[in-house]
């Protein structure tokens, strides 16, 4: 399977430098005259099997892909605090992109389309582990870093983490202005996300 582009990026929330930069302006206002406080809420997404804490309300969104030729619809649900975004989008995949020899291309064509969203170069990739019950696969799980731009001078540092657990892709999201979000809030947002039966 070859990656392509799609009309619809895999990173939606963050379709357009543009966009992206509206949103975290809008939340940055709403959160003006007090300081951000990082109050991880658990949130229960039943229909996705999986469980991950935010540190605001949610927000949640749909959009649909064209990935490689076949419609993919992505369930984003998002928050942000301050000049910093939070988010999960989960895919159910095609059998095609889930097949071994596909993993790889299935995962980098997320990554990449999340990457071009905010400008970014990868600046890191490794194999992470996660925890499933029983009778569910963990078909790949990867973890990216990568330094890009909100907006058109604001440097950026995005962490993600990619799990294609039986035919769903989960894809994790922690963005924000370089050096305003701690090491120790975007351990705690990865370490919420859990699989459920």
């Amino acid at each position: 399977m070859s990656a392509h582009r799609s009309r619809g990026d895999p990173g939606f929330f963050f379709s357009r430098r543009r966009g992206l930069a509206a949103v975290v302006a809008v939340v940055a206002l709403g959160m003006a005259g007090c300081s951000p406080r990082f109050n991880f809420r658990e949130v229960k997404l039943a229909e996705a099997r999986c469980v991950i804490s935010l540190p605001d309300k949610p927000q949640t969104a749909q959009r649909e892909l064209d990935f490689n030729g076949r419609r993919v619809t992505m369930d984003m649900t998002s928050t942000g605090v301050g000049p910093t975004l939070f988010a999960l989008g989960v895919a159910q995949l095609p059998p095609e992109a889930v097949a071994p020899a596909q993993l790889d291309a299935t995962v980098a064509w997320f990554r990449d389309g999340l990457l071009r969203n905010v400008g970014g170069t990868l600046t890191g990739t490794t194999v992470v582990g996660l925890a499933a019950p029983v009778g569910r696969a963990v078909r790949t799980a990867q973890a990216v870093t990568a330094r890009g731009r909100i907006g058109a001078d604001r440097k950026a540092v995005l962490a993600a983490r990619f799990y294609v657990v039986d035919d769903r892709l989960y894809q994790v999201v922690a963005l924000g202005a370089e050096g305003e979000i701690p090491a120790d809030v975007v351990d705690t947002f990865f370490d919420s996300f859990r699989l459920t039966e």
